[in-house]
């Protein structure tokens, strides 16, 4: 796509096609919602307190403006602006490697679906992302320190970005490996400057505590299913085959391949972005750095007519998804079916979200009362009928907020048995929401008819 008409009218599609999911909210993964609740804490009362472990301090500063000013859209909007700006670098580096089908390769990482999703709403994916694009594209305009600088912000924002410094060593040749030395050393010192307002926040050890113990441990068959699992349905079952299908019948031209430094570059980030998750492979959104470097990849093995059957198998994930799990919170089992599209589940999913929270705050509850609803700012922010509970929240350790309709009713994230025991004492009546009762009695340690909890049902709209 070297014409800047062209580049243009791509850039007109994305924006576009990104309107419908800019309002309502700060998406439906929940921690999108607890960054805006530190930026908010952050820009109101001047207290800097992590999301959530082990801390995205570049990008939880950065949005304290962008939300306290202007809200969930403006969020939403900034990240869909920064994946703009990372498509015009990478359009930048494929004309400087000079890689085959580069048009194609522009138009699949602008409507991959999980790069769709991730950049009309409020995460870092697409900040950290755009960040490693930006660290690639200095280091081949030999701008080394700045590059380093770069990719250690970029690492501020995740810090499990610091390790892409391993895959750009191939860019430097045996006469500037010094170079790459400066340029690792100034990201590693950049990523520590920016983690030392986490090191030295309010109850950051707290925090380690808490994520500590909440670590489920499964079994590594478990493990090794979760993270193959995740892996697919990064791209979906139909896009990794027409992937691996291509590159097969592409194999005899993976040897001459490597002679290119696009080539050997891309392969060791893929490496790097399949071993990092590894260490964590909790959300598929953890592997969105890898992505322009497999389109890379992946552009210099195949013919232009098995590239463009690719793009319409990644495509097709954004509508429906050939799953291979029958998902529960407790008991997942393998089972062949047909499921929402990674797009039409995130659109359906926020209004479900949205219509939930503001009825759930709006439902009559007696005075005196908790309620467990398994939600955290999610419930509570830019919902008109209830505030943040500062101060059962810090006693609790549990978000928290309270109704604003007249009664004294809390809306709390969940009560471990301790918990429980202490808010009645003070004669409160607990309940729980009943969408919520197999999610909380997993991470419970009791069940809610044994403690006699009260289940709160609550009516929608049709």
């Amino acid at each position: 796509m070297k014409s800047t008409r062209s580049f243009f009218i791509l850039v007109i599609f994305v924006i576009l096609s990104r309107i419908p999911f800019l309002s309502g909210g700060f998406g439906a993964d929940g921690d999108g919602w607890r960054v805006a609740k530190s930026a908010l804490m952050l820009w109101n009362e001047h207290l800097y307190q992590v999301s959530r472990f082990p801390g995205f301090p570049v990008y939880e500063f950065l949005q304290a403006p962008i939300i306290a000013l202007s809200g969930s859209f403006a969020s939403n909007a900034a990240s869909l602006l920064v994946f703009i700006v990372s498509l015009l670098l990478l359009r930048s580096i494929l004309q400087r490697w000079n890689i085959p089908h580069g048009d194609i390769v522009m138009i699949i990482y602008s409507f991959l679906p999980i790069l769709w999703k991730n950049s009309a709403l409020s995460m870092d994916y697409v900040w950290g992302l755009c960040g490693i694009v930006a660290s690639l594209y200095l280091l081949l305009e030999k701008r080394f320190m700045l590059a380093g600088v770069v990719l250690g912000l970029a690492a501020g924002t995740r810090i499990s970005h610091i390790a892409y410094v391993l895959p750009m060593y191939f860019l430097f040749p045996g006469t500037e490996r010094r170079q790459w030395k400066s340029f690792a050393i100034t990201a590693c010192a950049v990523t520590a400057v920016c983690y030392l307002p986490v090191l030295l926040s309010n109850n950051y050890l707290l925090v380690v505590q808490d994520y500590l113990a909440d670590q489920r441990h499964y079994s590594f068959v478990k493990k090794v299913g979760f993270y193959f699992y995740r892996f697919t349905y990064s791209l979906g079952l139909l896009g990794w085959i027409g992937i691996v299908a291509a590159v097969v019948l592409n194999r005899k031209k993976v040897q001459s391949a490597f002679t290119h430094v696009s080539f050997r570059t891309s392969s060791a980030a893929i490496g790097t972005a399949a071993l990092v998750f590894a260490l964590l492979p909790d959300e598929r959104e953890y592997l969105i750095p890898m992505f322009p470097f497999l389109l890379i990849a992946v552009a210099g093995l195949v013919q232009r007519s098995h590239y463009i059957a690719i793009m319409i198998l990644l495509f097709s994930y954004a509508f429906v998804s050939v799953d291979v799990v029958k998902h529960s919170v407790a008991n997942p089992e393998l089972e062949l079916n047909i499921q929402r599209g990674y797009l039409i589940k995130e659109f359906t999913d926020r209004q479900m979200i949205n219509e939930k929270r503001i009825r759930l705050a709006q439902t009559p509850i007696p005075d005196s009362s908790f309620v467990m609803i398994g939600m955290g700012p999610m419930f509570w922010l830019e919902n008109p009928d209830v505030e943040v509970a500062r101060g059962i929240e810090k006693e609790f350790r549990h978000d928290c907020a309270k109704s604003l309709r007249g009664n004294e009713v809390y809306f709390i994230y969940a009560l471990y048995k301790p918990q429980l025991d202490e808010i009645r004492k003070r004669g409160y009546t607990v309940y729980y929401w009943d969408e919520m009762k197999e999610y909380l009695e997993t991470f419970l340690d009791y069940k809610l008819e044994d403690e006699q909890i009260k289940v709160l049902k609550v009516e929608y709209a049709r």
